[in-house]
């Protein structure tokens, strides 16, 4: 398991790193922990929401500039919610059905490069989306219901970054 610190969107330490950056490093870690050689993995599987193509295109990098050969295939994924959960859940069930013997899973992000808003254009859309309380709530941004969220359980700013910060030590200790 391997992963990059998450800092703060618009204004973190990686508010201008693309995600096939983000990438690589990761990539790289998980074949050496792994001990296997990367010429070895025959698919890599990435969730994503922001960009379009579910990030397949900069996911593809990031296995190029991980020094992954051209053999290895990339799969993108969006999920609304979960995308990385559900490519590492793609990659056991490969396995598991002997389509593939070696395999990657995760996710990456920039909510500071994508823009939630950007990606629907509202005058084109049903009008019934519009009446309809499920499908208008669509349009609020992940954000706004992740503020939401942590009101409603009434979960401070302290304590999301605690668990963060708690959750990177234990994977920097793995």
């Amino acid at each position: 398991m391997a992963r990059t610190a998450m800092t703060r969107a618009k204004k973190g330490a990686q508010k201008d790193t693309g995600t096939e950056a983000m990438l690589r490093p990761v990539l790289d870690a998980v074949a050496k922990q792994a001990g296997i050689e990367k010429s070895l993995v025959e698919d890599v599987v990435i969730g994503n929401v922001l960009q379009g193509g579910a990030g397949s295109t900069n996911s593809r990098m990031g296995v190029f500039l991980a020094g992954y050969p051209h053999t290895t295939s990339t799969v993108g994924i969006n999920r609304l919610c979960s995308s990385g959960l559900q490519a590492v859940a793609t990659v056991a069930n490969a396995i598991k059905a002997g389509e593939i013997n070696i395999g990657i899973g995760g996710g990456v992000e920039s909510m500071s490069n994508g823009n939630m808003m950007e990606l629907v254009n509202p005058s084109l859309l049903d009008e019934e989306v519009f009446v309809n309380e499920n499908s208008q709530a669509c349009l609020m941004p992940m954000g706004i219901t992740s503020e939401n969220v942590a009101a409603q359980f009434g979960v401070d700013r302290l304590t999301q970054d605690t668990l963060a910060f708690e959750s990177h030590m234990k994977a920097a200790r793995s």
